[in-house]
């Protein structure tokens, strides 16, 4: 059996759950309407307010890195993840994983669009919301030692 980290990133928190012996569940209080609307006032944020969200997301994630067991995969079914897919591998296949590149490549495209790069020429979407998602991942991907996520459909 595949040992397994399922992610959520909600509005309100993020949930962390290993199906490991013995499994590990973690409720974090980082959302992505509280990244979006606690660290930055700007849509898209300036390049400051990303690095502030930055440090805010490292310090709740830091303590979570001694509680999830090594080598788990990393596994979502949000559907901003389906988005980030088609964003990072335009006209790919969907089912490969994202590596931690992809999504980097993506939330270096958002900081060049905070720097002042036109949103049209990127193709993404810079509400809140999305961006707040990305960089949650992103961090959580580079802190807690994910090298690819896995993208599910939906859970309904």
């Amino acid at each position: 059996m595949d040992r397994i980290t399922t992610l959520h990133i909600g509005e309100q928190s993020t949930r962390l759950t290993a199906t490991t012996d013995p499994g590990v569940d973690t409720l974090l209080y980082l959302g992505t309407r509280e990244l979006g609307s606690g660290p930055w006032r700007n849509e898209p944020p300036s390049p400051l307010e990303l690095e502030n969200a930055i440090a805010f997301v490292e310090d709740i994630l830091m303590p979570v890195a001694k509680t999830l067991p090594p080598g788990t995969k990393l596994v979502t079914h949000d559907a901003e993840a389906r988005h980030l897919v088609v964003l990072s591998r335009p006209g790919e296949d969907p089912a490969p994983p994202l590596s931690v590149e992809h999504v980097e490549r993506v939330f270096n495209d958002l900081v060049a669009i905070a720097q002042g790069r036109p949103t049209a020429s990127s193709g993404l979407p810079t509400d809140a919301g999305f961006t707040a998602w990305v960089l949650i991942l992103r961090e959580l991907m580079q802190h807690l030692g994910f090298d690819s996520i896995t993208v599910k459909e939906p859970i309904e």
